[in-house]
């Protein structure tokens, strides 16, 4: 019967160390960050500029130092060096970014990358 007891008490035991364990790792997964979610619209392009319309369709805001496009799959360059109106990209918000100076003639392809997320649109 003491036996028994004991191997009671230590069940219960366990049985509230994993009650808490799950508890907190509920609320661990509840502030973990979550990938923005960045949308590349639309593209085009005038023998002198690219134009690009992007947009955060997340739920946070997306800062443009954070932010990375490559042309043609070339080296990527930030996008606060084209956008300097704002320094961030608001949830449900669409910016115009004008890419001057590329080098690119006729290129036909944008990548769009921001802290994991990513948008390939192709330039008209």
């Amino acid at each position: 019967m003491i036996v028994g007891t004991a191997l009671l008490g230590i069940f219960a035991l366990a049985s509230m160390s994993l009650t808490e364990s799950t508890q907190m790792a509920a609320e661990i997964d509840e502030l973990a960050i979550q990938e923005p979610e960045l949308r590349a619209i639309n593209a085009t392009e005038d023998g002198v500029s690219i134009h690009v319309n992007i947009t955060n369709v997340g739920d946070q805001n997306i800062h443009y130092d954070d932010m990375w496009l490559s042309i043609d799959g070339s080296v990527p360059f930030q996008a606060s060096q084209h956008h300097n109106s704002t320094s961030v990209l608001f949830p449900g918000e669409i910016q115009y970014i004008q890419i001057s100076g590329t080098g690119f003639t006729s290129p036909s392809r944008i990548f769009v990358s921001a802290m994991g997320a990513s948008s390939a649109v192709a330039i008209m």
